[in-house]
């Protein structure tokens, strides 16, 4: 559960709107069956893409304070969830898990090269300690050579942001847990981007299946694969690789016409049950309950005077800038935040844009696993017979 004491600091006014957002959060975890945490029954797994937490780069943050509350009680409902776009100051994301509670912790990579296409990014790991036992095993997957990426003829390339895997136990069942962020480069699929993109999967779904022949863990691959919908080269280069994917009704982008997030696996002896395995509907949509499109108005003023100190900065970059690139780069932001200020429409279609930046553009995914083989045990234990015997 999360740790809402400090909401007593908050003015009154943001405290009632934070309160009302995370009841409602709640109530809808309630209404789409969400399943309860049970402490040695089953484990909640998942993945989100928290869109670049939390470094404003891009113009739209930073987050709020009542944002974060939010993405905590969110997160509060995994037993360990997979996470990816952390930014390279680690201080929001510290300031994220005191929200979440002293039983949660988290391992993160360093940031990803630049100059590889990354954006400086990390993947991590955020879980329940009561829960979840990390096993003292961490690495990132760094190709041989002859799996490099390669496009195009005269390209061998490591992966973009390199992917990352952790072993954890929770109950009896033992896991090797990987995400990944797989390059987007282009919306064409005949670009050597989209190519690249493809090629990074099966990179990753190939060396990973190498991998589960000569383990004895269970292999659990989740993440933003940017792929487009099942079925898709994308989708199908995880499948022929030997893993599993979850399938869901619906995407997991703002809309949900997008598959970009996935959840797969290599099962060791058959351990991965799913509970529900039925189900297709694992994708949890919190603009349902917070930041809707309805919530515009209440937004408005902290959208204006976000902007308002926006351009100031920007103004002040311009009058102080010492080359052409710096003039141009001031000149742009100047020209889109006096655009999103252009009138209520405006404003309206920057609040659509800039909610992603409060919560993200991507949704959370789930499943809920079997841990405990203790049945299993008993029948093998009836007819097992020592050497001595």
């Amino acid at each position: 559960m999360p740790f809402y004491k400090p909401l007593k600091g908050m003015p009154i006014e943001d405290r009632q709107r934070t309160i009302a957002g995370i009841q409602r959060l709640r109530a809808q975890f309630d209404a789409v069956n969400f399943p309860g945490k049970k402490t040695s029954e089953s484990l909640i797994l998942g993945t989100w893409n928290i869109r670049n937490f939390d470094d404003d780069r891009f113009n739209y943050g930073p987050r709020m304070e009542e944002s974060f509350y939010y993405i905590a009680e969110i997160m509060s409902r995994f037993d360990i969830l997979a996470v990816q776009e952390i930014c390279e100051n680690l201080a929001p994301l510290d300031r994220l898990m005191h929200h979440l509670g002293y039983q949660y912790d988290y391992i993160v990579t360093d940031v990803t090269h630049s100059g590889l296409g990354g954006n400086r990014e990390r993947l991590g790991f955020v879980y329940d300690k009561d829960k979840v036992k990390f096993k003292g095993v961490a690495g990132e997957l760094v190709l041989p050579d002859k799996m490099l990426i390669s496009e195009a003829a005269d390209k061998g390339r490591q992966f973009a942001r390199t992917p990352f895997g952790c072993q954890f136990q929770s109950g009896w069942f033992k896991f090797l847990f990987s995400t990944v962020h797989i390059y987007y480069g282009s919306a064409s699929t005949k670009s050597q981007a989209y190519a690249r993109r493809v090629e990074e999967i099966k990179a990753v779904a190939k060396y990973l299946s190498k991998e589960a022949k000569m383990s004895d863990a269970n292999q659990i691959l989740v993440g933003d694969f940017n792929i487009l919908e099942p079925g898709s080269k994308g989708f199908d280069a995880l499948e022929k690789n030997g893993f599993t994917a979850v399938r869901n009704r619906m995407g997991s982008n703002r809309d949900r016409t997008k598959y970009y997030d996935q959840i797969s696996f290599r099962s060791r002896k058959n351990e991965v049950k799913l509970l529900e395995p039925k189900r297709e509907d694992r994708v949890f949509q919190f603009f349902d309950s917070v930041y809707r499109p309805d919530d515009f108005e209440t937004y408005k003023p902290v959208i204006q005077e976000r902007l308002k100190a926006k351009l100031n900065i920007a103004k002040a970059d311009l009058a102080k800038a010492t080359s052409k690139k710096k003039r141009e780069k001031a000149e742009n932001q100047i020209k889109a935040i006096e655009a999103a200020r252009k009138s209520d429409a405006s404003l309206e279609e920057y609040y659509g844009e800039w909610r992603t930046f409060q919560m993200s553009d991507h949704l959370p995914l789930w499943v809920e696993l079997e841990i405990n083989f203790s049945d299993a045990y008993l029948e093998y234990l009836l007819t097992y017979q020592s050497d001595a015997e």
